[in-house]
């Protein structure tokens, strides 16, 4: 991997491809985060809301094309999906003080 091909693969992406997919990765870490803060407050209804939306999710995630390129396996997954499970985190403990 080095900065030049992420840099090239980045120019030659369109630009709604690459923020698709950091969307995706978004929300995937961001639902998979949620999960473990609702089971540590023991929000039994919540884990079981959180798991069914989490799974019907990750259907679309498993059946997407993989990232081949660089750009992909070391930005666009990574870091989004990074940046929503702490999201999802910081998140779901507000909603379990309100639920």
């Amino acid at each position: 991997m080095s900065l030049k091909d992420i840099q090239r693969e980045y120019r030659g992406t369109p630009k709604s491809e690459i923020w698709t997919g950091v969307m995706e990765n978004a929300i995937y870490g961001f639902l998979g985060s949620i999960l473990i803060v609702f089971m540590s407050q023991q929000m039994d209804m919540a884990v079981l809301i959180g798991y069914l939306v989490y799974y019907f999710y990750l259907g679309k995630v498993v059946n997407r094309p993989k990232y081949v390129t660089s750009l992909g396996k070391f930005i666009i997954f990574p870091i989004p999906t990074a940046l929503g499970a702490f999201a999802g985190y910081k998140l779901a403990l507000v909603a379990s003080q309100y639920m």
